[in-house]
């Protein structure tokens, strides 16, 4: 075999290796007294004594109606895609992520300077939320005044739904990656 052929072979095996261990974490464990006892291991990102979590609408303590229900939405389909936790009633779930939106505001950071239009805005929405353990009680992941922003552009016919859309699902990605197990 040539050798073009066998570096070839060598990154597919390695591409194919690394595409297996997505969702996985890079961990070293055991260290005592600078001694490492067990070495390197591949973990999930995620809580592997968890299976289970309800997500409940989201309370919405702002004027955007619909908000509440565009944010629970897009944290079930990022927890459905990117997490091992399956969504579920609160009766059969091991845990609850429940939340509050706290504000939702939109700022102008561009305005046309001869008809005094906005060319940039940006939509920011700050939430509050706990996940909680419902067979111990412990809380295991708790913020407060928690946000997203995102800009959008009206001059090019976006108006305020994409940057409410945009954020939200910023918002719910973020959400879902402080889900993640500590190491």
């Amino acid at each position: 075999m040539t050798r073009k052929r066998l570096s070839g072979r060598f990154i597919v095996a390695a591409m194919l290796q690394l595409s297996a261990l997505s969702g996985c974490g890079y961990q070293q464990s055991g260290v005592n007294n600078g001694n490492v006892t067990t070495g390197y291991q591949w973990r999930s990102l995620y809580r592997e004594d968890i299976k289970t979590i309800a997500v409940p609408v989201f309370v919405n303590r702002t004027y955007q109606r619909g908000l509440e229900t565009s944010l629970s939405r897009a944290v079930v389909e990022e927890i459905e895609t990117h997490t091992p936790y399956k969504v579920v009633p609160k009766e059969r779930a091991d845990t609850i992520l429940e939340g509050e939106i706290v504000s939702a505001k939109l700022a102008t950071l561009g305005i046309d300077p001869q008809t005094a239009l906005p060319q940039e805005q940006e939509y920011d929405v700050q939430v509050s939320f706990t996940w909680k353990n419902l067979r111990t009680g412990q809380i295991m992941v708790q913020r407060r005044n928690f946000d997203e922003k995102s800009t959008y552009y009206p001059t090019l016919g976006e108006d305020q739904s994409v940057g409410s859309l945009d954020a939200v699902e910023k918002l719910a990605l973020s959400i879902v990656q402080e889900l993640q197990a500590d190491w």
